[in-house]
């Protein structure tokens, strides 16, 4: 009888699979997604660079320090003080004439020019409607900045009303949506109002812009002034401050505390650095 002789187990080694090859897999396919996609929209930042949405240049300047440009807006302007010959006051000898102060702090992101101003155009009137949400996320410090000043972690953010006319040429209410993002962003709660400018400012001279007017809907400003909180306004760009005067009377004729407004740009910057409201380097507009 012949014994067997024992048989050894053999293991055939399995190939191990390659490192990192499913990662390279889901990262070509998702480059091929976009690629596919760029050639119905476009990747491409306000600026002309292609292969992004937003370039770190242009992300930048929605990461400015927010400026007070209050002082920088005719329409705001109300009169403080009146003097008919100089007067002597806390050491100082004041000049016969008037002292102005602005009616609200107003907080902006830089000068609405250059790069900033193609950026705000492509968002507003462009069709590059994805930039709402890094606007709105640039926007966030100065919102947080007027409401820390009454000590407020959630104000009401109400955008300025635009005319139908305008919402329909550009496919959406873009300030309303910039509220609805910066409320996405926790910066305070969003508040749509039904309002309407009663006047247009195109073809109206610089004396008649200032003096607009908005009307809000009376049934949502007694609800929003129940809600017993302040508010902030919020808009694309000021210029001469005259919708943002209107809203703010509209809203302070309702009984609603108006704390200021945040806006993107400003068509004209203070000639010396202004910092934001408590700040030790704020001017003190007027």
């Amino acid at each position: 009888m012949h014994s067997r002789a024992p048989q050894r187990a053999t293991h055939r080694a399995q190939p191990a699979p390659e490192t990192g090859r499913g990662e390279r897999a889901l990262a070509l396919l998702a480059e091929i997604a976009a690629q596919t996609c760029s050639l119905v929209a476009p990747r491409s930042c306000p600026c002309g660079q292609d292969g992004t949405r937003l370039c770190p240049d242009c992300a930048a300047l929605l990461r400015a320090s927010p400026l007070r440009v209050d002082a920088c807006c005719d329409a705001l302007q109300v009169l403080s003080a009146a003097r008919i010959r100089e007067q002597r006051h806390d050491g100082r000898l004041l000049p016969a004439g008037v002292d102005h102060s602005a009616l609200l702090p107003v907080l902006a992101l830089g000068e609405y020019g250059g790069a900033l101003q193609r950026l705000v155009l492509a968002w507003k009137n462009g069709g590059m409607l994805h930039l709402c949400g890094a606007l709105a996320e640039g926007l966030v410090p100065a919102v947080r900045s007027l409401a820390e000043q009454v000590g407020t972690a959630e104000p009401l953010l109400v955008p300025v009303p635009s005319r139908p006319a305008a919402r329909l040429r550009r496919g959406e209410d873009h300030t309303g949506e910039l509220v609805r993002a910066l409320d996405r962003e926790g910066a305070g709660r969003g508040l749509l109002l039904r309002a309407a400018p009663t006047t247009a400012q195109e073809g109206r001279g610089a004396r008649a812009r200032r003096l607009r007017r908005i009307r809000l809907d009376p049934a949502q400003a007694r609800r929003a002034r129940a809600l017993d909180r302040p508010v902030i306004i919020v808009d694309d760009i000021v210029t001469t401050g005259s919708t943002l005067r209107g809203m703010h009377e509209a809203l302070d004729a309702e009984g609603i505390e108006v704390l200021g407004a945040v806006v993107i740009a400003s068509a004209r910057m203070p000639g010396a650095a202004a910092g934001v409201p408590g700040s030790d380097e704020a001017d003190d507009p007027g």
